[in-house]
């Protein structure tokens, strides 16, 4: 008789199919990769901040999703995209002082960009 396999066996075959390997290599998500470089380029730009933190959060929802490495990566990401925020915040509140300082010790803007203009 040839290889008879009964509906019980197929359906524990198939099953062990569907379960995931616990030894399969999980890859890093790439959504939490450009959130973690996003972040840290956010620390200079405000736009890369606001970037780092919408990548981030589509990370984390990817590394949930689909059983993922690098949720750390998304975290840092993120909260580094909200320090950019609040430095360039910060920058701007403190920073038209400085600038108004600046100008009175060094002169004016033509001053800074000589006669580039004429």
């Amino acid at each position: 008789m040839p290889n008879s396999t009964t509906p019980l066996e197929l359906q524990e075959s198939s099953e062990e199919i569907s379960r995931p390997n616990p030894y399969e290599e999980k890859f890093h998500s790439e959504f939490c990769f450009m959130s973690l470089v996003l972040g840290i380029f956010g620390l200079v730009l405000p736009l890369f901040s606001t970037l780092a933190i919408i990548f981030g959060i589509g990370g984390l929802m990817q590394t949930h999703r689909e059983n993922m490495k690098g949720r750390g990566m998304a975290i840092t990401g993120i909260s580094l995209g909200f320090a950019g925020i609040i430095l360039i915040l910060l920058a701007i509140i403190f920073g038209i002082g400085f600038l108004e300082n600046y100008f009175l010790k060094f002169g004016g803007l033509e001053t800074l960009m000589g006669n580039w203009g004429n």
